[in-house]
C-alpha cells in the first residue's frame, strides 16, 4: 500500500502515531464526545479535486481539508444511484441487503441507521436533504434524525448553508454532541455553477450557443431516450450547441461546492467547534462526461461513475495522508462510529478503514459495486475491475447491457477502461468471479423492501433530474 505525503505537509510519525490512530476507537477518558459532520455532494466525481491530481478544477478548500486528514483516493460508491447509495452509507449494508435499488426504494424500519445509533448514544442528530426522494416518507434513510430540513424543492448550496450555519450556531453552547448530514445537489444535473463559476472553465469569448456549433446536438442521440424527450432536459440545455460548455458547468459546480465547504469549515472554526468535530466529505456516486459514450448520466460501473471523493478529518488524528487502497461507502458507518467511540450494530458489512493507516500491505482489499436496478455488478481490487451484466437492458445507446456479458480491466495499465481483457485472462477472470461471490456471501439478514410514497411533486422532481420514475 502506498501512503504518499503531498505538497508541503510533513507527517511526523512521532507526532501522529499511526498504529495508535488506527486502533483507537474511543475518545480519551473524560474527553468531550466529538461532533460529526458528513457531507455528500451528489454526483461529484472522485477525479475532480486537486488533491486527487486534477490540474484544472480548483478545489482549494477540499485540498486544504485533505492536509488536515486522510484522502482516500481509491474510494468507491457501492451503487451508482442516490437513494440506495445513501442507504448503504448510513446502514453499512449492501444494496442486496437493504433492497433499495432505485430512488423510489424504501429501506426497512428494522434496519439500524447511523443516526439511530448515535441518537441512542447521546448525540443530537440532524440532516438537510435536497432531493425529495431522500425525505422520510420515501427513502426512510433518515430514521433516527432528531432535526430534519426536508426537501420541498432543490436548494442551492448557499441556501443549504444558511440552514446549516443556523444549526451549528445553535449547538455552540450545548454540552451534547451533534451529528449533521449535509446533502448538496449542485453537482448533479442540471449542474449549478452560479456567478463566476458558470464560465470559470469555459474559454473566454466563446458563445455556448454558437461556439463549436452543433457539438451537443451531435451527441444527443447518445442520451437515454427518457432524457432526449424530457422537457426538463430541454429546458436545461435549450439553445446550447457546445457540449464543452455543459462539461465546464460540471467543473464549475465542483468549485462552487468547494467554496461552500470552506465557508462551513470557517464557521465551525469561528464557533470553536472545529477542534471537536470529525468531518467527512464524499459523494454518493460520480457522473459521466463523455467516457464510453455516456453523457451526463451515472450509468455503467466505470470509474467516472463509481469512483468518488472521500476525505476524513479527525481532530488530533493523522494528517496529510493519501491512501490508494480501495474503500467504499459501506465502510463509513463502522469507521466513523469508531472515531466517536461508539460500537457498530451487529451485522454491518463494512470495516473500519482506519486500519489501512498502519503501513502494512492491504493491496488484497476489494470493494463491491452495483448498478441501479441490479443491472450490473462489479468487484474492484487495487489493480483490476470485473463487471458482470446481470440483465439485458437498452438504457444507454452507447452501452447496451447484455445478460451474461463480462468485462475485465487492468486499471493500472488501462485507467480509461478501454480494453476488455476478459477473453485473454481466463484464470484471472475465474479469480475475480470467486472474489465477487465471496463479497456477496455471509449470513446477514436480508431485509424486505418497503413501499415508497411517491407524490406527484416528487415524481416531477425525479423527471427534472433525469430519472424515469
Amino acid at each position: 500500500m502506498r501512503q504518499t505525503i503531498f505538497w508541503t505537509v510533513i507527517v511526523i510519525l512521532e507526532v501522529f502515531d499511526l498504529s495508535a490512530a488506527a486502533g483507537a476507537s474511543e475518545p480519551a477518558q473524560g474527553a468531550r464526545p466529538l461532533n460529526l459532520v458528513v457531507i455528500t455532494s451528489d454526483a461529484m466525481r472522485g477525479d475532480m479535486m486537486g488533491v486527487n491530481g486534477n490540474r484544472e478544477v480548483k478545489t482549494p478548500n477540499l485540498d486544504a481539508l485533505a492536509t488536515t486528514g486522510v484522502d482516500f483516493e481509491r474510494a468507491y460508491c457501492n451503487i451508482t444511484t442516490t437513494t440506495p447509495s445513501h442507504a448503504t452509507l448510513f446502514s453499512s449494508l449492501y444494496p442486496f441487503d437493504h433492497k433499495a435499488y432505485s430512488n423510489t426504494g424504501r429501506i426497512s424500519s428494522k434496519i439500524v441507521t447511523m443516526f439511530e445509533v448515535l441518537r441512542d448514544a447521546g448525540w443530537h442528530t440532524a440532516a438537510i436533504v435536497n432531493f425529495a426522494w431522500l425525505n422520510p416518507e420515501v427513502s426512510n434513510i433518515v430514521q433516527g434524525v432528531d432535526e430534519l430540513a426536508r426537501c420541498v424543492h432543490v436548494r442551492k448550496a448557499d441556501t443549504t448553508n444558511k440552514w446549516v450555519f443556523s444549526f451549528v450556531d445553535s449547538r455552540k453552547d450545548s454540552p451534547k454532541p451533534f451529528m449533521l448530514w449535509i446533502h448538496y445537489g449542485d453537482t448533479h444535473t442540471p449542474y449549478n455553477a452560479p456567478g463566476k463559476y458558470n464560465r470559470m472553465y469555459y474559454p473566454a469569448g466563446r458563445d455556448p450557443r454558437a461556439g463549436k456549433s452543433g457539438s451537443l446536438q451531435k451527441i444527443w442521440h447518445l442520451f437515454p431516450e427518457h432524457l432526449r424527450d424530457n422537457k426538463y432536459t430541454k429546458r436545461w440545455l435549450g439553445g446550447i450547441t457546445d457540449v464543452d460548455y455543459v462539461v465546464a458547468t460540471n467543473k464549475g459546480s465542483v468549485s462552487w461546492i468547494d467554496e461552500q465547504v470552506g465557508r462551513l469549515i470557517d464557521r465551525l472554526k469561528a464557533n470553536g467547534q472545529w477542534k471537536n468535530t470529525v468531518f467527512m466529505f464524499a459523494s454518493d456516486h460520480g457522473d459521466s462526461l463523455g467516457e464510453h459514450g455516456l453523457w451526463f448520466v451515472h450509468g455503467g460501473l466505470y470509474e467516472p461513475t463509481a469512483r468518488i471523493p472521500l476525505i476524513i478529518r479527525v481532530p488530533g488524528g493523522p494528517a496529510g495522508l493519501k491512501i490508494d487502497v480501495p474503500v467504499s461507502l459501506v465502510d463509513m458507518m463502522p469507521t466513523l462510529l469508531a472515531r466517536l467511540g461508539v460500537r457498530s450494530p451487529a451485522g454491518v458489512r463494512g470495516e473500519d478503514v482506519w486500519k489501512l493507516l498502519d503501513g502494512k500491505d492491504h493491496s488484497g482489499r476489494a470493494v463491491l459495486i452495483e448498478h441501479a436496478g441490479g443491472y450490473l455488478i462489479s468487484v474492484v481490487t487495487s489493480r483490476y475491475k470485473y463487471i458482470r451484466h446481470r440483465k439485458t437492458k437498452n438504457i444507454y445507446p452507447s452501452y447496451p447491457l447484455r445478460k451474461g456479458k463480462e468485462e475485465l480491466y487492468d486499471l493500472s495499465a488501462d485507467p480509461g477502461e478501454k480494453t476488455n481483457i476478459a477473453s485473454k485472462q481466463p484464470d484471472l477472470l475465474a479469480k475475480m468471479r470467486k472474489l465477487l461471490a465471496a463479497l456477496r456471501s455471509g449470513k446477514h439478514q436480508r431485509f424486505e423492501a418497503g413501499q415508497a410514497e411517491i407524490n406527484p411533486q416528487t415524481r416531477e422532481m425525479l423527471k427534472s433530474l433525469g430519472y424515469t420514475d
